[in-house]
């Protein structure tokens, strides 16, 4: 091509007779035209060419304008020179476009593109959100976007070091030849696609790739048709990611059965309606997708959660099983199941759990739970029934002797049972180690009562059951039995409207034989704890006999102490008296008896004493408190109710915050007989109007700060509350750095004490504002602006939670002058304001924006 183009370049320069002017330009061409025959790259000869040409159209419009005209030998000289080039350039792009297949649109949602990088523009990186409710884990966090570079790589962010995944090669976008797409796959994927880029550089091989994303973490990246995948690294071991085919089979030695049905209806045909196999279901529900991959394991078996769904496990009667949370998530519940119907329908039996944990008695079982919400571990067992049998209420001297059996129902142990049989005194075990045995008289009591018991131990569970009421001998010289149940304590809820409290209270009465008498109880009193003292009841009995009644007007807000209560029986030869006594509790509210009056605020994993008041004196012996703890968020809000501790006997408690923040406290105060009194931690006094007005019997809050920069920075900016050295008309002498501060209208000084406090705690500000020279701090709505950048000061993210200490400022628009202050313990900012240096500053909405100091302490 070179040489046919040389020859017809010669062949017009010797046609033509050229002009001064026109010869500069032929001498300009002919240069070109040389270059091109040198051993220069492509590119360069095709520019060359391109310029050539261009000096010989000039040259033809010169010549034409004169009167001249190319012959037609010339021009078809011309047309082929052109032809050349034109076969150069399509040969160039196949060159280009060599070795690039063509985006394959099955399995995709709609694709999109970046239109920036079909012209080739370099580094210029485009933010791809994910669709919503779809997050990529990544390291300790979940991505619901990433940042992705044309030339080949995916980033967490925009200012991110560490990438999520890259080519090998750089890659380059070749205008109008590359192209990018990126969309969800079939399979819930996120996927990003490059064609027919550049290997390096504009000339470099040919280049196809594509990186994939998955929901669980895993990256896939393929090059040139050469897939790789990258699974996610977890810090823990599991079976599998949730329970699916490839779960079943690394779990189950019949695991083509059970795919063959599916799991989770396998796992119902096992504990299906009347069957007494010793088998029940487990299951543990996820609410949500979790923000990044969870380990749960029950017992032996794990799965990685990724999704939310409800997981099911098949599991014994008899062992005790540990369940994992990892991370610990309060959106976990947990469930048991058993006799699942083969229709649809309610289970006939069916136990749950709760954030308290738990018992639960079914009809035939005891399953157990000690499960809290949040807290990532749980232990429960189901137990099975064992039944002694038969009942009977009397043997007597010359009866023959009777036959007990022992039955574990609905158990797969019951090969490897140990049985075991006692009997009061008076009675005589033929075979105490046997599931089976006679029991007889072997002497002359005098009238009583006695009681079989027997126990099966298999593994490391014990069960008894017991025969009770049983009595023996002759019914000549009857002996009554008088049984008194009242509760040791009972709980007069703060919050009740009625001054009196109703008791709960039992009584029974049993004789060895038939007899007859009365029961009279009644409650004494001596004071006004009950409103009408005297008698509860009066029956006439003859057999055995019980009764539970409930008494009105036990307590009042006014009298709270001991209650007694008296049981009585005569008749038919016999007397007896029993007398029980129970204390009335009132709760006050929660105490952290470390706090001063102006608030808390102290370092994480620092121990906090607190406790529930009561009365009477001595009464806390009798309450016990679950306590829940939850932290204000940037926005204002308060997140939910954590649990923090659960059953804390004598209503104390010591927390010791790990993370930290501005905490409330809340505790369910109880007594054994039951009933609950929620009490919090509140203000126990008006806070002084002037400077941050808080009513008494409001909620009150403490703080935990990660540093002890910002314990003293709060407790300096505490130290100027009711000053008025900062307000507009007082002019502020230079100190700390900054130059004074004029007294007039409108010189507002908010931004000017938040810096005096922090450089006089060692802490640093920039002055960056100043005519001839910089001596001013960061105006209030420049630290309240997360696009102005504030030398040794980050903004805090608005999802994490504020701590005392932090700056926040309340910015303003239009000119008008925000606000800024210094975070106190309980999300109030202390700040320069109107009237005085006071508490009014509302520091945590959903407008303000926190910063904390990174710049170190000198």
């Amino acid at each position: 091509m070179v040489d046919a183009f040389s020859t017809a370049f010669s062949n017009i320069l010797l046609r033509v007779s050229l002009p001064a002017a026109a010869s500069c330009l032929v001498l300009v061409g002919l240069g070109g035209a040389w270059l091109m025959l040198q051993n220069v790259s492509r590119r360069i000869r095709r520019a060359f060419g391109v310029v050539t040409l261009m000096f010989l159209g000039l040259w033809v419009l010169a010549m034409g304008g004169s009167g001249s005209y190319p012959t037609r030998d010339e021009k078809e000289q011309n047309r082929a020179l052109q032809a050349e080039i034109a076969a150069e350039r399509a040969a160039i792009a196949s060159l280009m476009l060599a070795g690039g297949t063509p985006r394959q649109q099955s399995g995709y949602g709609p694709m999109q593109s970046i239109p920036s990088w079909e012209h080739g523009i370099y580094e210029d990186g485009a933010r791809i959100v994910f669709p919503d409710g779809w997050v990529f884990p990544f390291g300790s966090n979940h991505l619901a976007s990433v940042e992705v570079m044309p030339w080949g790589a995916v980033f967490p962010d925009g200012f991110s070091r560490s990438q999520v995944a890259a080519f090998g090669p750089r890659l380059s976008m070749v205008p109008g030849v590359s192209s990018f797409h990126y969309g969800m796959t079939s399979s819930n994927s996120c996927a990003f696609e490059w064609s027919s880029a550049r290997d390096g550089r504009i000339n470099g091989e040919p280049f196809d790739g594509r990186i994939e994303l998955f929901r669980n973490g895993d990256v896939s990246v393929t090059t040139n048709g050469v897939a790789a995948l990258l699974p996610r690294e977890l810090p823990f071991s599991h079976d599998g990611f949730g329970q699916d085919a490839e779960w079943v089979a690394a779990n189950f030695t019949n695991a083509t059965e059970i795919l063959s049905v599916g799991y989770p209806q396998w796992v119902d045909a096992q504990v299906g309606e009347g069957l007494t196999n010793g088998l029940y279901k487990l299951s543990v529900s996820v609410a949500d997708d979790p923000p990044e991959t969870t380990f749960l394991s029950v017992g032996d078996l794990s799965v990685a959660v990724t999704n939310a769904g409800e997981y099911v496990f098949l599991l014994e009667k008899g062992p005790a099983y540990d369940l994992t949370v990892f991370p610990p998530s309060s959106n976990v519940t947990i469930s048991a199941a058993d006799d699942v119907p083969t229709m649809r329908g309610q289970p006939m039996l069916r136990s749950f759990g709760d954030a308290d944990g738990g018992q639960w008695v079914p009809d035939s079982g005891n399953f157990w739970t000690d499960y809290a919400a949040g807290m990532g571990y749980a232990r429960f067992w189901w137990l099975p029934w064992l039944c002694g049998s038969p009942d009977v209420n009397h043997i007597g001297l010359d009866e023959n002797a009777i036959t007990f059996s022992a039955v574990l129902y609905d158990c797969r142990h019951t090969n490897n049972v140990a049985y075991s049989w006692s009997a009061s005194d008076g009675l005589n075990v033929a075979s105490p180690n046997s599931q089976t045995t006679e029991i007889s008289v072997s002497e002359m009591p005098s009238w009583a009562e006695a009681n079989i018991s027997v126990t099966a131990t298999f593994g490391s569970n014990v069960l008894t059951s017991y025969i009770d009421g049983l009595t023996y001998g002759t019914n000549e010289t009857p002996q009554v039995h008088l049984a008194l149940d009242v509760p040791m304590a009972i709980l007069l809820n703060s919050n009740e409207v009625s001054t009196a409290k109703i008791a709960a209270a039992g009584w029974s009465f049993s004789s060895d034989a038939p007899t007859s008498g009365t029961v009279r109880v009644t409650c004494l009193s001596g004071s006004e704890k009950v409103v009408a003292p005297g008698l509860v009841g009066e029956w006439p009995v003859y057999d055995d006999f019980s009764v539970s009644a409930t008494v009105e007007g036990v307590g009042t807000s006014a009298a709270v102490g001991d209650v007694v209560f008296r049981m009585e029986f005569w008749g038919g030869g016999a007397t007896n008296t029993v007398e029980k006594a129970l204390t009335v509790v009132r709760t006050g509210n929660v105490l952290i008896p470390s706090a001063p009056a102006d608030g808390l605020v102290v370092l994480t994993n620092t121990p906090v004493a607190m406790q529930v008041e009561c009365e009477p004196q001595g009464a806390g012996a009798f309450l016990s408190a679950i306590w829940h703890a939850r932290r204000l968020k940037s926005d204002g809000e308060y997140d939910g109710w954590q649990l923090a501790a659960y059953g804390q006997q004598g209503a104390s408690f010591v927390f010791t915050p790990t993370l930290g923040g501005i905490y409330q406290i809340r505790a369910l105060a109880s007594v054994a007989a039951g009933g609950v009194d929620e009490r919090f931690y509140v203000w126990d006094a008006d806070e002084n109007h002037d400077t941050g007005f808080r009513r008494i019997g409001e909620m009150k809050a403490f703080g935990v700060c990660d540093g002890q920069w910002q314990i003293d920075l709060r407790n300096c900016a505490k130290s100027f509350l009711g000053s008025t050295a900062y307000l507009e008309l007082v002019e502020v002498p230079a100190q700390y750095g900054f130059s004074a501060s004029p007294g007039r209208d409108e010189s507002y000084k908010c931004n000017l004490f938040v810096a005096h406090r922090a450089v006089q705690v060692g802490l640093q500000v920039p002055a960056i504002h100043g005519r001839l020279w910089r001596a001013h701090p960061p105006l209030a709505n420049e630290w309240g602006d997360r696009s102005f950048e504030i030398e040794g000061w980050d903004c805090v993210g608005v999802l994490e939670f504020p701590q005392a200490g932090y700056v926040s400022a309340d910015p303003a628009t239009g000119g008008v002058p925000g606000h800024v202050g210094i975070v106190d313990f309980d999300g109030r900012g202390i700040s320069a304001g109107m009237l005085n240096v006071n508490r009014n500053f509302n520091a945590c909405n959903q407008d303000t924006v926190l910063r904390k100091y990174a710049g170190g302490v000198e």
